[in-house]
């Protein structure tokens, strides 16, 4: 046994030596992995800090979010002044919010029934226009009546949510204008279960770094305002181009039925106006014709039930360039298409039910 020990040390400890040379590379790999790990931290946190205080406008603090939770909707957070920017150069704009998170200098617990109501999604609310541009505060000036906008996004259960809100804070409800959104708010609206659905969009790993980085947003920006950038951004697909990623709507003739029935049901209880807001499927895209039928079934099934309605199509078509109401790099309307709808809704309001048409 003492002879097998002897013989056995030696070569036990030349394993030794080599497992140990054999693993010192390793952890120089490791070593050499985590030092490269933190100098990268360290040198995205120095450049995050220097962003947020020499280029205040790319600090993500400062940019507006729904974040204020009133039962399903997603509201402002209240008493707060923000910026509302896009990263495309498209718009940048001051968003105050009231004490209710709504995005109005009024105070919706003071409506009156000789008061008009605006309820609606994003457009309504204003995405990407200042609050004066915005058509509820454009309808005001042209008709002199105090109008209210109780804007969210949401959909047709949810702008039954916000009015019940309005109510609850002690508004008294008569003229409701319902901006009704063609991409979005056509649904089942299950009677027997129904919700208002939050129309916020879910957290990707984009919009969190949207929400969290100025160096992500100076980025994001800079690639958006470079056009041999962004080309290659389209090329690899970190980029959907805007006229690409518009809402598919598939034609089912219970959806119209449903949304339509929601409608008139709003009708019963508030003098309402249905504001048809026309999808850009119409005019671009593979699905025009599906998206065709929708629009004309859906204003059909509003006048056949009593609803009145309002149909901004024909005025977006008029001039041969119905995107032109829009943002060039976002769906939402521009002040022109803003402008355009006040008009229109002034029209119809005060001329009676021939002006709506």
């Amino acid at each position: 046994m003492f002879t097998a020990f002897v013989w056995f040390t030696p070569y036990a400890m030349e394993l030794s030596k080599s497992g140990m040379t054999a693993t010192h590379p390793v952890r120089r790999t490791i070593t050499a992995i985590l030092m490269v790990a933190v100098a990268v931290g360290v040198a995205l946190g120095l450049a995050e800090g220097m962003i947020r205080l020499f280029l205040p406008a790319f600090d993500p603090s400062g940019r507006f979010e729904f974040r204020h939770r009133i039962g399903s909707l997603s509201l402002g957070q209240p008493h707060s002044e923000q910026r509302q920017v896009k990263n495309t150069g498209d718009y940048d704009v001051a968003v105050s919010i009231n004490r209710h998170g709504l995005r109005d200098t009024k105070d919706i617990a003071r409506a009156t029934v000789d008061d008009l109501i605006v309820v609606g999604d994003s457009v309504a609310w204003g995405w990407g226009v200042e609050a004066s541009d915005r058509f509820s505060d454009r309808l005001q000036s042209m008709t002199g009546q105090r109008v209210f906008n109780l804007a969210t996004p949401t959909d047709l259960a949810g702008y039954e949510a916000l009015l019940a809100y309005a109510e609850s804070l002690g508004a008294r409800v008569g003229q409701v204008v319902v901006a009704v959104s063609l991409e979005t708010d056509l649904g089942s609206y299950d009677a027997v279960a129904e919700r208002a659905e939050d129309q916020t969009q879910p957290t990707d790993w984009k919009q969190w770094l949207t929400e969290r980085s100025a160096a992500y947003l100076l980025l994001t920006t800079m690639v958006h305002q470079t056009p041999g950038l962004k080309a290659l951004a389209v090329r690899t697909g970190a980029i959907v181009p805007n006229l690409e990623g518009i809402a598919r709507n598939s034609y089912a003739a219970e959806t119209i039925a449903a949304s339509a029935g929601k409608l008139r049901a709003l009708s019963t209880r508030y003098r309402l106006l249905v504001v048809l807001v026309p999808s850009r499927a119409l005019w671009v895209g593979g699905n025009r014709a599906v998206e065709d039928r929708i629009h004309i079934a859906l204003a059909v099934a509003l006048a056949e039930r009593g609803v009145a309605v309002l149909d901004l199509r024909p005025l977006f078509e008029a001039g041969g360039a119905p995107l032109g109401f829009h943002f060039a790099n976002d769906g939402h309307w521009n002040a022109r298409g803003h402008r355009l709808a006040a008009e229109a809704i002034a029209r119809c309001l005060t001329g009676g039910a021939e002006a709506c048409r």
